[in-house]
């Protein structure tokens, strides 16, 4: 099995949209305040907030595409639950933390995505948004959804729902959506007593023999160690 796996950050453009998504109507879109976009100046990713000033995200959105290098805190800036230019509220970061095992490159190898992880926390608290609970991670055939901005849907919040969790092993959830650069630090998320909880983050897009899925990391393999980041 061989995997093709690629990422990036999103500049915004038209491309045709991934199967399975689905834009959030406004009345949708209130009941998910705590996702938002983390904007760099030079393009976004998706993140979540976990705490009311902590959001999670994947490491290789807070280094620069071009350069690898780690971008300055001040430079990130959360926008939670944006739509068309409005929001519920926002922060810029005070600082980053960067699963200590991840080592940022352009052509990402499959045993990197476990450490794919990082943790922005913010100048000041979200008041606005319900931080989103975490969970224990995900089997083979549990069933979960994304929700994200992505290059085709950046001014509006995404779910896609059910993906299905084909695969899992050494903190990497491989998922049988069809995801686009943007959607990357997502929030991967099972329902759990009708809430629900975040269990990995959008690490990769890539296929598998010539069908596309998606990588994820998973939190209960690797968010404790950037938890441990001084």
């Amino acid at each position: 099995m061989r995997l093709l796996i690629a990422f990036s950050l999103i500049l915004v453009a038209t491309i045709s949209v991934a199967e399975g998504r689905k834009m959030l109507g406004a009345h949708e879109q209130r009941h998910w305040q705590a996702v938002g976009r983390l904007n760099f100046g030079d393009g976004f990713c998706t993140g979540s907030l976990v705490a009311v000033d902590m959001v999670v995200t994947a490491a290789h959105c807070v280094f620069a595409n071009r350069t690898g290098v780690q971008r300055l805190a001040e430079k990130i800036h959360f926008v939670a639950g944006y739509r068309l230019r409005k929001f519920a509220d926002h922060q810029k970061a005070a600082s980053v933390s960067v699963h200590p095992d991840y080592i940022f490159s352009r052509i990402m190898k499959s045993d990197q995505i476990a450490t794919d992880l990082a943790l922005v926390r913010l100048s000041g608290d979200i008041g606005k948004a319900q931080p989103l609970p975490l969970a224990p991670g995900v089997a083979k055939g549990d069933e979960v959804l994304i929700l994200s901005y992505g290059r085709d849907r950046p001014e509006i919040l995404s779910i896609q729902s059910p993906c299905l969790v084909e695969n899992q092993r050494a903190g990497v959830a491989v998922l049988d959506c069809d995801v686009t650069y943007g959607v990357s630090g997502a929030p991967v998320m099972r329902m759990i007593d009708g809430a629900p909880h975040i269990v990995a983050v959008v690490s990769a897009m890539g296929k598998i023999n010539g069908q596309p899925r998606a990588f994820a990391a998973m939190l209960d393999h690797g968010l404790g160690a950037v938890l441990a980041v001084p």
